[in-house]
């Protein structure tokens, strides 16, 4: 059963990427208008099929395997359209017809994928990185709904808070674009921005808590709602004159979170830790240093480096990659080096920007990076290995 069903809608499609395009042939639009038709009709049939094939007796393992396989091909049809760029010497009449037609045939492969997903999410893999055209259709979707949000303005905690989530989508989908992102990636980042946009719209004020635990029951796990986050609460700790009234806040903080279940199957970045990951260990860590802290407190020695932020994010990266931290906690690798070192031109490294720095490709860093470390294999090569 496993066997490709696109090979005549490859076909058809690649017959009208490559079809030689002349300017002013109205033959030509007719004729690449009736193609379009017919990937459409191919898309038709392919559901009818599939609608017979699937529902048969087959075991599930196999429908499984059919279903992902040509969700993959698709998909991959799908960007081949997505990548076509209208040769420079075109008109721009003729571009933009040629933009229509690509169009055209990224939504009928759209429906083809929906009709997959809709009809056998079982074996759907949401997994799987979606398509171009599914992120700009995304886009759109939000592009609707961002212009409401920012005009909530009646508490500015909430507006700055509104803005973490608008960054964190907008990177991701930017991501997506580029190079891909999955289907779960891109519901989770919508269904954020809806979410967040009903429970503004409820009609009475939210409060910045309200928000931020919707958020993160959700996995909000983005480096901007971390750093909204302890910016907050730092805020909130720092209007407190009482020693014992800032442990007890930031105990009851503690509690709450504690108490809420966070599905690590929600993320809208799957490469960094759960919002309760992340939090609750650095809550905790707050709550040893109010306990701990004396009022002769002394600040930690800090040790100069000739690098930029850039170049020294990126070293501590290599260094997280290979292996050499025995803890996989970002958070807390970040931190400690923020405290520990200051950098040529900063005596005093963000955390923001340091672990914004952190998962940038910064070629440039990058270069400097990769002197120095050739340095190193020099010295290593002439002084232990000579």
């Amino acid at each position: 059963m496993l066997r490709s069903e696109i090979y005549e809608l490859e076909r058809a499609v690649d017959s009208i990427l490559f079809k030689e395009r002349i300017d002013g042939d109205t033959h030509y639009h007719k004729e690449v208008a009736g193609q379009v038709s017919y990937v459409q009709s191919v898309c038709s049939d392919l559901k009818k099929k599939w609608t017979n094939e699937l529902l048969s007796s087959a075991k599930d393992q196999v429908i499984k395997r059919y279903v992902q396989y040509h969700q993959a091909g698709i998909i991959q049809l799908s960007d081949k359209v997505s990548r076509e760029v209208p040769a420079l010497n075109f008109s721009e009449d003729n571009i933009a017809s040629i933009k229509a037609i690509n169009q055209g045939i990224l939504g009928h492969l759209e429906n083809l994928l929906e009709f997959l997903r809709s009809n056998f999410y079982q074996f759907f893999d949401i997994d799987h990185k979606s398509s171009i055209y599914h992120c700009e259709i995304l886009n759109q979707k939000i592009a609707v709904v961002e212009p409401r949000l920012r005009l909530y303005q009646s508490d500015s905690e909430v507006q700055s808070l509104i803005n973490c989530i608008l960054e964190s989508v907008h990177e991701i989908l930017a991501d997506g674009l580029a190079s891909g992102i999955s289907y779960r990636q891109a519901d989770h980042c919508l269904h954020l921005i809806q979410m967040t946009h009903q429970l503004l719209s409820i009609g009475s004020e939210t409060a910045p808590k309200t928000l931020f635990l919707a958020l993160y029951q959700q996995n909000m796990n983005s480096l901007y709602f971390f750093n909204w986050y302890q910016t907050f609460l730092s805020e909130q700790i720092a209007k407190m004159a009482d020693k014992k009234c800032k442990e007890e806040f930031i105990n009851n903080e503690l509690k709450g979170l504690v108490n809420i279940y966070v599905s690590a199957d929600k993320s809208i970045q799957p490469e960094l830790p759960s919002t309760d990951v992340y939090l609750i260990p650095w809550l905790q860590e707050q709550v040893n240093r109010q306990s701990q802290r004396t009022v002769n407190n002394k600040f930690s020695m800090q040790m100069p480096l000739n690098l930029s932020v850039p170049q020294f994010a990126l070293f501590v990266r290599i260094f997280y990659k290979t292996g050499c931290f025995p803890t996989e906690n970002v958070a807390m690798i970040t931190r400690f080096f923020t405290d520990h070192f200051t950098t040529k031109k900063q005596s005093h490294i963000s955390r923001k920007s340091f672990s914004r720095a952190f998962y940038n490709l910064d070629q440039s860093a990058a270069a400097v990076v990769r002197d120095f470390l050739q340095k190193m294999l020099n010295y290593l090569n002439k002084t232990y290995f000579p």
